[in-house]
């Protein structure tokens, strides 16, 4: 997730620019900036919160916002924004792309100046099609990369890894530290899983001269990979990229691997629940690694450099809602975007959505507890290409760690 930031259980699919565009003309989607003191008549800073409360996805999502409600605390104990506390307008999406207009719609009636979250990229994609036409600035956990296109989403900013940057990251390790050109792809039926299937695909043939041996695609609520595993197996697969944010799905192709025996070095977009690890034999965990931020690496054989990045973990592991996805709720885009904000505002002495944005677009070398940040009126990717790196898995479950926020760097994944 990173969880990513996705669909973890079960979501009604992609949901397409068009639908989300049905809300035409209606009222709520009036501007939203334009004065210094848009949206409370008294001025208060009012931020769209959009989470599932309820449904499947609602407990697997709630380490997500955790470094959110961090930053929130943060900010209001330090006198809030333009000295009043930052009101929360709390928005219940489901976890379901499906939902997102309705959200929209709801949260716009109360003129949010900002909004953060949804979670999912399908989610994402739905509702900055509509809060980006209200001109409210968002930022929800989406890494694919048209989410970071200033263009087509110009009041939307994404603070993770994009998928070109992840396709770019794991194909480089597996083809040029380990010399395995014959890629097979286990990727997911979502926005998330098709952008990272054409972006890995694309990564390939440009800098390999090849393509994936083998493409699997499944829907997120398979309850069995044996037949995704055995025929990537029968494809010729030296090694696998696995690209979920579906704990589950994760573990049950862990499952497969072990009674198939078809056990290739595997780079995975994440698997968060660390307690799932003790199910499999060590030699099979010891095959697979996670892309994450060069922020949470360590060297082999060191330990976790101390600094804001562990100060910064180390905060996160202590917030009660992180707990059991700490490494989630860590790698959260959210606790960037709200403290940005929250030095912006001070900067500028604005609430305005408008004014803010013209400030977000010329902010350069930013540092977050995960790295830099930088955007431009085009590149809404805050997130610079060389803060990915490649990760051990099983070294999540080490003491230094830090409840597997920290990852020991693959042999090799330095960049």
């Amino acid at each position: 997730m990173q969880l990513s930031r996705r669909d973890l259980l079960r979501s009604s699919g992609r949901f397409g620019l068009a639908a989300a565009m049905g809300l035409g003309a209606a009222p709520a989607l009036a501007a939203c900036g334009g004065s210094d003191n848009a949206g409370d008549a008294d001025g208060q800073a009012r931020l769209g919160w959009i989470q599932p409360a309820s449904g499947a996805l609602a407990s697997a999502y709630k380490p997500a916002y955790a470094a959110a409600r961090l930053a929130v605390r943060e900010i209001n104990e330090a006198g809030g924004l333009l000295g009043r506390p930052l009101k929360l307008l709390e928005e219940d999406d489901e976890g379901k792309p499906g939902t997102q207009p309705m959200v929209a719609r709801r949260l716009l009636r109360d003129r949010p100046q900002f909004a953060l979250g949804p979670t999912g990229s399908s989610q994402a994609v739905a509702s900055a099609s509509v809060l980006g036409r209200a001109e409210v600035l968002q930022s929800a956990w989406g890494v694919a990369e048209r989410l970071g296109d200033g263009g087509q989403f110009p009041f939307h900013y994404q603070l993770v890894f994009n998928t070109r940057q992840q396709a770019a990251a794991v194909a480089r390790y597996l083809c040029e530290v380990r010399d395995l050109r014959k890629v097979g792809l286990l990727v997911e039926n979502s926005e998330y899983g098709e952008a990272i299937r054409d972006a890995f695909t694309a990564v390939l043939d440009d800098r390999y001269g090849t393509r994936p041996v083998s493409v699997q695609v499944f829907n997120q609520a398979a309850p069995d990979m044996t037949p995704f595993v055995k025929q990537l197996d029968r494809d010729g697969a030296a090694a696998v990229g696995l690209f979920s944010g579906q704990p589950q799905t994760s573990v049950l192709t862990l499952r497969a691997m072990a009674a198939t025996g078809f056990a290739p070095p595997v780079v995975s977009h994440e698997l968060s629940y660390i307690k799932a690890y003790d199910a499999f034999p060590e030699e099979l965990m010891e095959r697979l690694y996670t892309t994450t931020y060069a922020a949470f690496s360590y060297r082999p054989g060191e330990t976790p450099a101390q600094g804001p990045a562990m100060e910064y973990a180390r905060r996160i592991a202590a917030e009660p809602t992180a707990a059991g996805l700490e490494f989630t709720a860590a790698t959260s885009p959210y606790y960037d975007f709200l403290k940005l904000l929250a030095d912006l505002v001070e900067r500028e002495k604005t609430l305005a959505p408008d004014k803010l944005k013209a400030a977000f677009d010329k902010v350069t070398d930013h540092q977050g507890p995960r790295g830099r940040i930088s955007f431009t009126s085009a590149r809404h990717t805050g997130i610079d290409d060389g803060a990915l790196v490649v990760a051990s898995l099983l070294s999540a479950k080490r003491k230094q760690s830090v409840h597997g926020i920290f990852r020991e760097l693959a042999p090799g994944g330095q960049t």
